[in-house]
């Protein structure tokens, strides 16, 4: 559970983990169950031999598996060393959900950018504009002339072409953080690491697939929804 937490702190996102959460004397149910599996929108759920052996594990998916039918809660499971096969009756309804088989070699960064892709596609559902080439077509007189360039250069490379898509979101991205108008927005410092993390650290040498590019396409998008919402206050 530590490399998946690890991960998406670094993606910037606000993690509830029992280990970082919890002192010797809290109360177990009211911090685990009560602040734990009945808070929050998200969920990652680690399921192994020892979850099903534990009764006080089985409660906390009981609450999570209501608030899961009553869509409060996007539950991200996880299988480690675990088969299907073996999966409790009380828990098949967790095989309605996409989930990853891991193992002891398995790397969580792969698991993290689902995560992250999930999350950031549910932010930009409240955003005015949902993708880049919705950005793109509105000609929108609000971006800056460079950021526009590059977005519409960007619909322009062939897909596949990784690298020099990945090149011109990473310029777009550069150009947008710098502004004061943006810095104080919400959700800028997720916005930031995610850049950070994919790009920053590794001098742009990082190998990256489809999964990160869609997570950067949302970073962009929300990115440029918070600019936008900061130059129209500007003008008020």
């Amino acid at each position: 559970m530590e490399p998946i937490v690890h991960h998406l702190k670094n993606y910037g996102l606000e993690i509830w983990y029992d280990r970082y959460k919890t002192t010797l004397g809290d109360n177990l149910r009211t911090r685990c169950l009560d602040e734990g599996a009945a808070g929050g929108a998200y969920a990652v759920v680690i399921l192994s031999k020892h979850t099903v052996k534990s009764s006080f594990a089985m409660e906390e998916l009981s609450i999570l598996k209501l608030r899961h039918h009553q869509k409060l809660v996007t539950i991200f499971p996880i299988l480690y060393e675990f088969s299907p096969s073996n999966m409790p009756a009380e828990l098949s309804w967790m095989k309605e959900l996409i989930f990853k088989e891991v193992d002891k070699q398995s790397g969580t960064r792969e698991i993290c950018n689902h995560i992250a892709c999930k999350i950031t596609s549910d932010i930009l559902r409240e955003c005015k504009h949902q993708n880049i080439q919705e950005i793109v077509d509105s000609q929108i007189s609000l971006l800056d002339f460079a950021s526009y360039s590059f977005l519409r250069r960007y619909q322009e490379i062939d897909r596949a072409n990784l690298n020099s898509r990945i090149t011109l979101l990473y310029a777009v991205y550069l150009i947008l953080i710098q502004l004061e108008t943006i810095k104080q927005k919400a959700q800028i410092n997720m916005i930031s690491k995610i850049f950070h993390r994919l790009f920053s650290e590794t001098s742009l040498s990082l190998d990256i697939d489809y999964r990160e590019l869609w997570l950067l396409e949302n970073s962009i998008c929300i990115l440029i929804d918070r600019y936008l919402a900061s130059r129209t206050e500007s003008k008020m």
